[in-house]
């Protein structure tokens, strides 16, 4: 073989080599595509119970500090009208047990009052309105 055939035979060599690295890159942005497509279907159907945790955990912490402002709150309310001779549903005592039952229904821990009968003052609302946001701004940064 003279050298310039070894020269052409090289030559398509490389060029068959460029072909196939094109060919398995192609394949390889394929499977990319179809793996961060599987894991973005996998996290959609995750993601309903995952928000249920972290909207239970929210809740727990502000309902764990509701209680101990009320634990403070009940024991002062208590002692004013102890003080003041204070009785019944204008004592300070019931508007604090009052406002207990009005945070209740806000926090909605356990999700035992109706979606129907929150408010916009609601932890269900505030949160809601929160991963609204974060939607879409985190679609405006994909556009």
């Amino acid at each position: 073989m003279d050298k310039c055939s070894a020269d052409v035979m090289d030559n398509d060599n490389i060029m068959n080599t460029d072909k196939n690295t094109d060919k398995n890159t192609d394949k390889n942005t394929d499977k990319n595509t179809d793996k961060n497509n599987h894991g973005n279907n996998k996290m959609e159907k995750l993601w309903p119970q995952v928000r249920k945790l972290l909207v239970f955990q929210i809740k727990l912490y502000i309902d764990a500090f509701r209680d101990l402002l009320l634990s403070a709150l009940s024991l002062g309310a208590f002692l004013i009208d102890l003080l003041q001779r204070n009785e019944g549903p204008d004592s300070y005592f019931e508007r604090v047990l009052k406002f207990g039952r009005h945070t209740e229904h806000a926090i909605n821990l356990f999700n035992q009052f109706d979606a129907g009968q929150h408010d916009e003052h609601s932890v269900d609302s505030l949160l809601n309105e929160v991963e609204d946001k974060i939607r879409k701004n985190v679609k405006g940064r994909r556009e």
